[in-house]
């Protein structure tokens, strides 16, 4: 499976007028600059953050930007609230304080709440929905907590008569909103994936366990799910051209059908030994069979065994198609990371 992306940090970068010399707090446009330092400063390691763990870097590498960027943050967080008030407003200064405060709590707490439940969510539909909630809210708080500063940022701007030129989105700004965009796509599409998915994996045990009862339940509800989300992907457009992730899921869904369907076969044959099995033991009673006996029940192991071949022979089959079509997924997705995620040293 696809680790998830970090959590996105979408800084509201304001372009403002005037030089900006270092640590003149007397002048507002040098102050509010200190700070949008600090903050254009964090989004480059969570951007650098982002595009390490899209990218294939080993897990010790991606850790060891995750520390140095909580160490930012902190110091950031610092560097913010050492600054004095200006002209006794301090608002600014404090929003910005709370946003660093909630953005570590979140990377470091949150973060790894989140890695403990993806454990378990790995076999839960429910709590892996549960667990992309989860996420989708936290993005939103950092959202939330972004408009704050930003709303602050603008209000100090205006109250000490700074020029602001707004609607001027940094290369930075534009890469982090698509890290998020990148996000939230993928998460739709595995969802619809993982339903039919854990599904699938009851279907398997309850085969392997001749649960004759359980495979006839699971693989129509498998059957279900995969139809169900064959026509959730008709209503989801391609991302900035590109249909492999749920041209990948769509053939995985197209396989759950036909192995549900296939598996009423396969329940047939458990019976079909259930009842051999009845067949063989009354024949072991019997000391001396008759030639009709015999016969009978060599005609019963000769069909068993055909029952057997073509049963073990679809297994086979399945297996394999069930091993190349995971195969396929995994590699779209993480071809499909790498693409989209922006590069960021």
């Amino acid at each position: 499976m696809k680790n998830f992306l970090p959590f996105v940090l979408i800084l509201a970068f304001t372009i403002y007028s005037g030089k900006t010399y270092s640590q003149n707090f007397d002048n507002p446009g040098e102050y509010m600059g200190f700070i949008s330092k600090q903050q254009e400063n964090i989004s480059k390691k969570f951007m650098a953050y982002a595009s390490a763990s899209a990218h294939g870097k080993k897990a010790r590498k991606v850790e060891s930007i995750r520390q140095k960027l909580l160490n930012e943050v902190q110091e950031a967080r610092m560097n913010i609230g050492g600054m004095p008030s200006f002209k006794g407003d301090k608002s600014y200064r404090d929003t910005s304080v709370s946003f660093m405060k909630l953005y570590y709590n979140i990377l470091n707490d949150d973060y790894n709440k989140i890695l403990n439940m993806e454990e378990i969510a790995e076999n839960s539909y429910d709590e892996m929905e549960a667990l992309l909630n989860i996420k989708e809210a936290i993005d939103e708080k950092l959202e939330d907590g972004n408009k704050r500063v930003k709303d602050a940022q603008s209000t100090f701007a205006k109250a000490h008569n700074v020029n602001l030129i707004a609607g001027q989105e940094s290369e930075l700004g534009q890469k982090l909103e698509k890290v998020h965009g990148l996000n939230k796509y993928y998460n739709e599409v595995y969802l619809i994936f993982f339903k039919p998915y854990v599904q699938e994996q009851s279907l398997v045990e309850a085969m392997s366990k001749n649960n004759i009862t359980g495979m006839e339940q699971t693989r129509n509800t498998l059957k279900k799910y995969s139809e169900d989300g064959l026509e959730k992907l008709k209503t989801i457009k391609s991302f900035e051209g590109d249909n492999g992730v749920t041209a990948a899921c769509k053939q995985l869904l197209q396989f759950y059908i036909k192995e549900a369907d296939a598996t009423a076969g396969a329940s047939e044959y458990m019976l079909a030994k259930e009842n051999f099995e009845k067949i063989k033991k009354e024949f072991d009673k019997k000391s001396g069979p008759s030639k009709a006996e015999v016969d009978g029940y060599n005609a019963a192991v000769n069909d068993m065994n055909k029952k057997l071949q073509k049963y073990n022979q679809t297994i086979n089959d399945f297996n394999k198609q069930r091993t190349e079509s995971l195969n396929n997924w995994n590699k779209t997705v993480n071809q499909f990371f790498d693409e989209h995620t922006p590069r960021y040293k």
